[in-house]
């Protein structure tokens, strides 16, 4: 019949993919510190760039691309728990990497200020019911809950899941 949507022979259209912005920034920052680490070392954080930091940085960069692969499009409150837990270590990480090392502590606290800033955003997220609601299981929203389950503070996390 004409005008029938839910028609046997005419697929539903899906939902379209919908990412966070945020995580749009986030693959380009992780990008950038993936392929220009000394670049980045040098002209963002005044830092000079050893054998050392640029592995560290790429490490970081390939981090930041896996994270907005994750949870860019439609992050289940699981996965948005997740990234926050990650953020969150992250910015402590780089807090006592910066009073472990002078020289580089400039740099280190920058680091923890936007990893803080990915933590509170994605916090933020999860605490307004922004994260989609799954349609179906899948492999990574089954990994962010049993990694949750077991990490500091994660069941606290995944509370926030369930409490929306």
């Amino acid at each position: 019949m004409p005008g029938q949507t839910n028609s046997p022979t005419r697929p539903v259209p899906s939902r379209p993919a919908s990412w966070r912005t945020i995580e749009v920034v986030r693959a380009i920052w992780g990008a950038a510190l993936l392929i220009g680490p000394a670049t980045v070392l040098q002209q963002v954080h005044g830092v000079r760039a050893d054998s050392r930091s640029i592995a560290v940085t790429r490490v970081l960069g390939a981090r930041h691309l896996t994270q907005a692969a994750l949870s860019g499009i439609r992050p289940t409150p699981a996965v948005l728990a997740l990234g926050v837990w990650v953020d969150t270590v992250h910015a402590g990480t780089a807090l006592t990497f910066a009073a472990a090392d002078h020289a580089r502590a400039r740099a280190a606290i920058t680091d923890a200020a936007v990893a803080g800033g990915w933590a509170a955003a994605g916090f933020r997220d999860l605490a307004r019911g922004r994260a989609s609601r799954p349609t179906r299981e899948r492999l990574r929203d089954q990994l962010a809950r049993a990694a949750l389950r077991h990490l500091p503070a994660g069941p606290a996390l995944l509370s926030r899941c369930t409490a929306r």
